[in-house]
């Protein structure tokens, strides 16, 4: 079963879904990491690739 959803969160909320990740209760598929210069190159790929896609916007 898959499940997308969008969260616009507070500190607490992003705190709790960190917890929830480290504790193998939430998970996702992570297809990409690119650096916030790369995003627009990221979003256009030539090839398709599974997962999300995430921007970096901190070294």
């Amino acid at each position: 079963m898959a499940l997308d959803f969008v969260v616009m969160s507070g500190r607490a909320q992003l705190g709790e879904i960190v917890r929830r990740v480290r504790n193998g209760r939430l998970w996702t598929s992570i297809g990409s990491i690119a650096t916030l210069d790369d995003a627009v190159a990221a979003f256009g790929p030539t090839e398709r690739i599974g997962g999300q896609t995430i921007i970096r916007v901190r070294p």
